[in-house]
């Protein structure tokens, strides 16, 4: 991901840099009455854009390039906004958390698609995927991708410690442990932003941004299903099995250059994107595994960390047909999402896509079984909150900065409290 990313803001750049890249607006831009889609579509998504352009000669349609970067889409829509012109009739954000933003009522510009795209179309949707994408009732985007968490780890490693994968977070804290006394420097994590909150706490179904509506949202971390978060993590966190290190950062490449990563929740994506580009692990020792189970339960649910979605302008007018059509082919055509880089939110499509991944030498087993039990196994209630930023930075005001100072993570949930509320309200929410 974070390849295809770099190649997204270079791409972008050029495109600025030769008067072509910016927001789109003005001429042919949504509401400007000449009948022209205008599509807004990160580097990745260009090729299937075009491909759908070209399959539709008599469609007037104007496709831009914009960088992934959180903000840049609120952003530009704003300024379209406030000149009552620019809007993109379709647009994908890299952050899906923006839904929240551009379907309220400030923004007013996410169409709701209920009516645009129909329910059978919509079931065909991996369950919980949507969450992000629904307020009260109403769905305001289709996900292209999602990002389920599974249990990644070194099969190799694993064999050489003698060490069982575990299926529970109580086995998974017995391994870790296990882990550093006999092997200092190994880790079995990283807790870092959302890395840490939605992977751990996610999976848990701790209400950190439970949302209710578009002006509602529920957050209460005294509940039991955060309490042990804290708890799994606490002596793991003194014992240095887990790292504050955000894994996207070039210096976690040292842990897996260095044989120091045994295991490692986190999101699909890391498959592909991470673990060979960016940690140097060889291939033939990563493996995937359901994320463990926590007490009570006989579920392993899994954290979100990531995936796209493309929204309809509420703007769109007389094009509203047109880009509806686009946005429910780009998300749902089995071979076109096949060929993706990550896993499709379309049932459909995902299995095709995991044909390929299966047979990828990679991997020291087949990972497919786990991401698939995985995708169905979404914790409900993560939804899209206007409050993103703050809800990665708060978490690593409070619970990050707890562990890198050997503080008790239960008592710094009432401080992330404080903080998630205080976001919350500021962000136009009524906090429930």
């Amino acid at each position: 991901m974070k390849r295809w990313r770099a190649a997204s803001l270079a791409a972008a750049l050029a495109l600025v840099l030769s008067g072509c890249g910016g927001t789109g607006g003005g001429a042919g831009g949504s509401g400007d009455g000449k009948g022209e889609l205008l599509v807004w579509v990160d580097n990745t998504r260009m090729p299937a854009a075009q491909q759908y352009k070209k399959a539709h000669p008599d469609l007037k349609m104007r496709i831009v390039t914009i960088p992934p970067d959180a903000g840049y889409v609120p952003t530009k829509i704003s300024l379209a906004n406030r000149t009552k012109s620019g809007w993109p009739d379709v647009v994908f954000l890299a952050n899906p958390a923006e839904a929240a933003t551009l379907a309220s009522e400030k923004f007013g510009y996410a169409a709701p698609l209920d009516d645009l795209v129909p329910k059978s179309v919509r079931d065909g949707f991996t369950p919980g995927s949507l969450d992000t994408c629904t307020f009260a009732g109403r769905t305001y985007c289709l996900r292209n991708d999602i990002a389920p968490t599974v249990l990644w780890y070194d099969a190799t490693l694993m064999k050489r410690y003698g060490y069982e994968v575990p299926k529970t977070w109580a086995e998974y804290q017995q391994t870790g442990l296990k882990a550093a006394q006999e092997h200092p420097g190994t880790i079995v994590g990283a807790v870092n932003g959302k890395y840490g909150a939605g992977i751990y706490f996610g999976s848990s179904g701790c209400p950190t941004r439970d949302t209710l509506s578009l002006t509602r949202v529920h957050i209460d971390l005294g509940q039991v299903t955060c309490t042990r978060v804290a708890d799994l993590l606490q002596p793991l966190a003194r014992k240095k099995a887990v790292t504050t290190v955000v894994p996207i950062d070039p210096g976690f490449a040292k842990f897996g250059k260095g044989d120091q990563i045994l295991m490692l929740p986190a999101p699909a994506w890391f498959g592909d994107f991470m673990f060979g580009p960016a940690f140097k692990v060889p291939k033939g020792r990563i493996a995937a595994a359901p994320m463990p189970t926590w007490p009570g339960e006989s579920k392993p649910y899994a954290g979100q960390v990531g995936g796209g979605a493309f929204l309809v302008s509420a703007h769109a007018d007389g094009r509203t047909k047109e880009a509806s059509d686009l946005v429910r082919w780009m998300t749902t055509d089995v071979n076109l999402q096949a060929e993706q880089p990550t896993y499709p939110a379309f049932t459909a499509a995902a299995k095709k896509w995991g044909e390929a991944k299966s047979k990828d030498p990679y991997y020291a087993s087949d990972p497919m079984p786990a991401l698939t039990a995985a995708a169905n196994a979404l914790r409900p209630g993560f939804g899209a909150v206007r409050f993103e930023a703050d809800w990665q930075s708060s978490f690593n005001d409070t619970l990050v900065k707890a562990i890198d100072s050997g503080g008790n993570l239960r008592s710094a949930l009432a401080s992330w409290q404080d903080k998630l509320e205080a976001a919350a309200k500021t962000s136009g929410y009524t906090v429930g």
